[in-house]
């Protein structure tokens, strides 16, 4: 098959821009890249999709995502909800903890077919809990054609402390069935999907509610394992305080401490890293997930991605959870991290369209260790790509693709999405999913869901008559 007709972001090394370019794909994988005419010429006989007006460009990589919270999408601007361990202990955990398997099914489904529909092609799940059933999420994620890594929760919460805190039941497993379930997983997932699926360790937080032991142990295991591990790290400038009273300076150097730094480790947020943090996080070749839109909609933040990307830090991108940020759609995110960078910089020039293109690409790869055959387009590599349709008045005309990839195009805009050398969404209709039923399941069930978890106050301010 031969897509034509195209303008291509490669990504290459030499980051090249091929104008009516066309893509040849036998398998999974990129077999040819040149001028359409010459590949049409020199393969005949093989199959073509015109994508005249098209900007193809590697998928997006998501390396922060909470599959259960698309549900509830939204939620964090119904009432007020004060600090953060209000919102956390006395709505989300509710909420979540309340779920049934086929509510954490319904929710996955519905986000995975909006990281699809907006462009992205691989993800890192942060937070993957027991009750949400590991097996069927894993299956959608292998049927959807998408790229995943599943980071099933590991914790080490006192039955004592849960209490104390208000903390669901729901939401809580104990040390020993956390990480026996996650190897389990493991053993039974990892590789699946030809390859597609990981499964990983998803920390619950370096806090003062959870065991530290954990995740020298964790850390650990995944070394032996080559599996992943993800955490939120240095979110709040109360993280640093938990990690002075454990004689650590700051947050980070507490997550070097206990083995929390190298490569195939995913840190979110790290908003608070200070220069020697930078440091550290650069030295071992660890990833941080920049979760802009959803930094800015909370008011944390910015982090400091120009620094981060300047000292050698492999910074990516991540939508974080729709309660907050609303919608999975990395696609618009990009936007915003070169927004928020150069806000805080007060330099328009602090954070490129292209450097932003490579973290969610490139860095993003990287961050799921997949870079040797993606993220990028060129010979060799794995068919994944995805293509933008210019041809609207937001985005006419193109004078620089990066830019108007980045700044002016949006989720819906996608209109072709190619994983693994399968056509998984062509002209907006994902071939892999059944979106008319996934959208009518969360339709029926995400007020049950409060209803269940006795939670209220989930509607607008404004009087409903």
């Amino acid at each position: 098959m031969i897509f034509t007709h195209a303008t291509i972001l490669t990504m290459n090394p030499k980051r090249e821009i091929v104008e009516n370019g066309a893509i040849r794909v036998k398998g999974d994988r990129i077999t040819a890249i040149g001028k359409t005419t010459e590949l049409v010429t020199d393969h005949p006989d093989d199959d073509t999709i015109n994508l005249s007006g098209h900007i193809v460009m590697p998928g997006l990589i998501d390396t922060h995502v909470h599959t259960a919270q698309c549900m509830l999408r939204g939620i964090s601007e119904c009432g007020t909800v004060g600090e953060f361990s209000n919102w956390l202990f006395g709505r989300i955990f509710p909420l979540q903890g309340s779920y049934t398997e086929e509510d954490a099914l319904a929710s996955a489904s519905l986000c995975v077919l909006e990281m699809l529909k907006s462009g992205t092609t691989g993800f890192v799940e942060c937070l993957l809990a027991e009750r949400y059933g590991i097996d069927a999420i894993a299956e959608l994620c292998v049927e959807s054609g998408i790229r995943a890594a599943l980071g099933k929760v590991v914790m080490d919460v006192s039955p004592a402390t849960r209490d104390k805190l208000g903390w669901h039941h729901g939401m809580w497993q104990t040390r020993e069935s956390a990480i026996e379930g996650t190897l389990a997983a493991h053993d039974t997932w990892d590789g699946a999907g030809d390859g597609r699926l990981q499964i990983w360790f998803g920390c619950r937080s370096a806090e003062p509610a959870n065991n530290p032991s954990l995740f020298r142990e964790v850390s650990d295991l995944a070394q032996e394992r080559e599996m992943g591990l993800t955490i939120h790290l240095a979110e709040l400038p109360h993280d640093n305080d938990y990690a002075r009273e454990h004689g650590y300076r700051t947050h980070v150097e507490f997550a070097q401490g206990h083995g929390l730094l190298g490569e195939r480790i995913v840190l979110a947020h790290c908003t608070i890293a200070d220069d020697g943090d930078i440091q550290l996080l650069a030295e071992p070749s660890t990833s941080v997930s920049h979760n802009a839109g959803n930094n800015a909609a909370a008011a944390w933040g910015p982090a400091r991605v120009t620094d981060m990307l300047d000292a050698g830090v492999n910074v990516s991108i991540g939508c974080d959870g729709a309660p907050t940020n609303a919608n999975m759609d990395l696609l618009r995110d990009l936007r915003i991290a070169c927004h928020t960078a150069r806000q805080r910089a007060g330099n328009r020039s602090a954070l490129t369209s292209e450097t932003v293109l490579e973290m969610a690409t490139l860095n993003g790869a990287r961050a799921l260790g997949i870079h040797s055959y993606a993220g990028s387009l060129e010979v060799g590599k794995k068919a994944d790509f995805i293509t933008i349709d210019t041809d609207a008045p937001h985005l006419q005309p193109v004078w620089n693709p990066v830019a108007t990839a980045v700044f002016a195009a949006q989720g819906g805009d996608v209109d072709t999405v190619v994983i693994d050398g399968q056509i998984i969404m062509r002209k907006r209709q994902v071939l892999t999913m059944d979106e008319e039923a996934i959208l009518d399941n969360v339709r029926g069930r995400f007020r049950d869901v409060a209803y269940r978890a006795g939670v209220e106050g989930l509607t607008s301010a404004w009087p409903s008559v």
